[in-house]
């Protein structure tokens, strides 16, 4: 097949992840910390075949893979959290505040330039991403409260958790990373065991099906993506970026409102257009 159909595949198996986050946030589990156990687990599983595989083994270099796994828990835990607060539609686009972040980051740590054609983009991905969250009320307030702040918050560790995998792939190999990152984030779940420690009895298929699935969605979107970027790196991230998790979200507002979330079509309009101009910024802060 194209590599761009490889692309297209992993967008969509990448926005399925998150509606079906979504969905188990709102009809499956309650509690944000089971939701993550589980999640870290089956994150755990699916990467140990490939693992295997590949001949993972111990590591050259610890240090950036321990850095890399307590910001990735980090994210998973606050990007868990989001998920239960925001609306699908809201979430997504703040993930191309990414591209503010990698700049910042090489800018204050790696010695690369900042343009003023960058601080432009900045600018204007901060300006319009008050545009996301905007609601029936029309109020930009909706923007600075404290469940966007941790979505920001989610995208900067994010963001960190990416540079030192970076480093890390520089002396570990990339399965070798793959799965002590999943292995120590596994074990950063211990402390947390009695937030959610009653609820385990309580398990049962409707828990753990959609967790599944998004093991299986994930190791779609990172298969099909890499085979596509082993192609073409430009074509392939700009699909990749397509939003089509929000694309589903309005689409489940159309057709099964009382699912996901429901919101009118100007407002959807709002959100589709700061995405796209978001999308647009970012994709030149990376070039």
């Amino acid at each position: 097949m194209p590599y761009y159909v490889f692309a297209w595949i992993g967008a969509v198996a990448s926005g399925l992840i998150v509606i079906t986050a979504k969905l188990t946030s709102k009809h499956s589990i309650s509690n944000p910390w089971l939701f993550n156990l589980l999640l870290v687990l089956v994150t755990l599983l699916f990467s140990l075949p490939p693992a295997l595989m590949y001949k993972a083994g111990i590591p050259i270099d610890w240090t950036p893979i321990i850095f890399a796994a307590i910001f990735s828990t980090l994210f998973n835990i606050f990007w868990i959290f989001s998920t239960y607060a925001l609306d699908v539609s809201t979430l997504t686009p703040l993930f191309n505040i990414r591209g503010i972040f990698a700049v910042l980051i090489g800018s204050l740590f790696l010695n690369e330039s900042f343009t003023q054609s960058q601080l432009i983009y900045v600018a204007v991905i901060v300006i319009v991403g008050m545009f996301v969250s905007m609601d029936e009320k029309f109020s930009l307030r909706s923007f600075f409260n404290r469940s966007i702040g941790v979505a920001i918050l989610t995208m900067l560790f994010l963001t960190l958790s990416g540079s030192f995998i970076k480093i890390s792939l520089e002396k570990n190999s990339l399965w070798t990373n793959n799965i002590w990152i999943a292995i120590i984030n596994a074990l950063f779940l211990i402390p947390t065991f009695p937030l959610f420690r009653k609820e385990l009895k309580k398990l049962n298929v409707r828990h753990i099906l959609p967790i599944g699935a998004m093991g299986i969605f994930s190791t779609i979107t990172e298969f099909s993506a890499n085979v596509a970027y082993g192609v073409n790196i430009g074509i392939t991230s700009l699909i990749m970026n397509t939003p089509v998790s929000m694309i589903l979200a309005f689409l489940f507002s159309v057709f099964a409102p009382k699912l996901l979330e429901k919101h009118s079509l100007k407002i959807y309009a709002i959100r589709f257009a700061a995405t796209a101009i978001m999308i647009y910024c970012t994709v030149q802060l990376t070039k």
